[in-house]
């Protein structure tokens, strides 16, 4: 038996053998999901530790704090942790079943940028609901507290209506600097991430 033939033979077929075109493709993939998951990772240990901080704020007010102050901020802090802890368990489901999957494929890809999508939806949510509760839990300790001595719902039409005006104009701006900074918040944490994996995939059909 030849060897040098054998062996020459051997050294034209690997030659031959070819990755699949869109393996690089897979595998660029992988940058943009390992740097979701570090961000889900910090986002979920900052808001845990965040919402436990929240909780210690009537402690830091006990001198002017009222048992009914204190029981309308409990309420208040109950609603927010249920839904945070609704987020939460979708937000660990998702974050470690992320995990159990192998990128190699196309398909594992599709499954990933779907539950992007919803986990960046459910974030949005959860970022709006957060903050009309923080809103009517403002405006309900800004009337407690009043320092003027006035009463604002006996003031005279013109005084209501003006100080009416303001409020609305300082709500309606505190509002859309909150949704403009939560947008970018989320744009840049997963967000444009979602939009280099869909890319990918897009890149992939056109195969």
């Amino acid at each position: 038996m030849n060897f040098d033939k054998l062996q020459e033979q051997w050294n034209q077929e690997n030659n031959e053998v070819s990755l699949p075109q869109n393996l690089d493709k897979i595998k660029e993939a992988h940058n943009p999901i390992d740097k979701v998951r570090r961000n889900m990772k910090f986002d979920l240990i900052s808001q845990a530790v965040l919402t436990v901080l929240i909780g210690f704020v009537p402690y830091a007010k006990r001198n002017e704090w009222d048992f009914q102050s204190i029981s309308i901020f409990a309420l208040f802090y109950v609603l927010m942790l249920g839904f945070m802890l609704y987020y939460t368990l979708k937000f660990y489901r998702f974050y470690k079943q992320s995990y159990n999957l192998s990128y190699d494929s196309r398909k594992n890809l599709m499954w990933f940028a779907y539950e992007l999508r919803l986990f960046i939806e459910l974030y949005r949510a959860l970022t709006f609901i957060m903050m009309f509760l923080g809103m009517a839990l403002g405006l309900y300790f800004g009337m407690h507290f009043n320092t003027t001595g006035q009463d604002i719902f006996h003031l005279k039409d013109a005084d209501f209506l003006k100080l009416f005006g303001v409020l609305f104009f300082m709500v309606a701006f505190l509002l859309a600097l909150v949704v403009l900074f939560m947008e970018f918040v989320i744009n840049h944490y997963y967000g444009k991430y979602y939009k280099k994996i869909k890319n990918i995939l897009n890149q992939l059909d056109e195969e």
